[in-house]
């Protein structure tokens, strides 16, 4: 097929709504139901769809209707353009200003998003923030489906498709570590050093086991030769958590040297030198979809991160 640029023009919100419908549903007789159209009705919108965008979007057979790999791209690219509208209906709806919907990871609400929200000014930029917290997998996935405007946190570009990245816009902002830390009152606090082998033998709280922190964790002792603890406590997404629980329990955690920088630390943890130990960078980015990146509100907080991150490493 070739790509019909006219015919893009005619097409309906509901048509691009009809392959999700096709994902979850597997069938043109179901979503037929659900649509309240008969089933030819959505094979004709069907066909009109795949002769706008040039390509055979669904694989047809006896089983059922299943979504090409062209046709999960197009998917992916249609729910985030339908939840660009449907957040522009609710704010030209509203009286209040405009909200901006921001992913991000526990760790970087500790000091950097505070902080590059008091140097915009945001109570003074007539700009609301809806902010969320949580696991890269998550954020990534909420800001790809355009349930957020913009992601500012580490990227796992692994787990992210190559057709998906390259509708994304990132800045680089800053780079972390993580870094092994305990109380002062345990008994490794102090040490000139210790090793993985000996790291392995202590209890632990980790981050769960489907956090990058925790794969970057495992991994580094796997490289050691040495086979990774198994915490006695795992936490969700939640580094002060990991932070209280050292404190108060004989727990050796590892934790985002930026949350060892902040007061929740409160001189009560100390981190560990693990010379055999050896972390990947953690990069902290400024990630919005393409179609978002000229946006007003999200330029000033972009340039209020970019501000911050410079002025902590001078």
């Amino acid at each position: 097929m070739t790509i019909s640029s006219p015919h893009l023009d005619r097409l309906r919100l509901r048509q691009l709504r009809l392959l999700e419908l096709i994902d979850t549903h597997r069938s043109l007789r179901a979503v037929g139901e659900v649509m309240n159209l008969t089933q030819p009705a959505v094979s004709q919108m069907l066909k009109d769809l795949e002769f706008a965008f040039g390509v055979t979007l669904v694989d047809r057979s006896v089983r059922g209707a299943k979504l090409s790999l062209l046709g999960q791209v197009a998917m992916q690219r249609a729910r985030t353009g339908l939840a660009i509208f449907d957040n522009l209906a609710a704010d030209l709806h509203a009286d209040l200003p405009t909200v901006v919907r921001v992913g991000t990871n526990p760790a970087v609400m500790l000091k950097l998003v505070p902080s590059a929200l008091r140097q915009m000014e945001a109570h003074r930029a007539n700009i609301r923030f809806r902010i969320e917290a949580g696991t890269v997998g998550n954020m990534m996935s909420g800001l790809l489906k355009g349930d957020l405007d913009c992601y500012v946190g580490r990227v796992d570009w692994t787990a992210t498709p190559e057709q998906m990245a390259e509708t994304l816009r990132y800045e680089p902002l800053t780079e972390t570590s993580l870094e092994v830390a305990c109380s002062v009152d345990h008994p490794l606090a102090g040490r000139s050093s210790v090793s993985a082998a000996e790291l392995a033998q202590w209890p632990w709280a980790l981050p769960s086991g489907d956090t990058n922190n925790r794969s970057s964790i495992e991994t580094a002792f796997r490289n050691c030769g040495v086979t990774a603890p198994v915490p006695i406590v795992e936490v969700s997404a939640d580094p002060t958590s990991l932070l209280r629980l050292a404190q108060r329990i004989e727990l050796l955690i590892c934790v985002p040297k930026i949350v060892l920088e902040t007061q929740a630390a409160e001189g009560k943890i100390v981190p560990l030198v693990t010379p055999d130990l050896d972390f990947l960078p953690i990069q902290t980015c400024f990630v919005t979809l393409r179609e978002n990146e000229n946006l007003q509100s999200l330029h000033l907080l972009r340039e209020a991160l970019l501000h911050v991150c410079m002025k902590h490493s001078s």
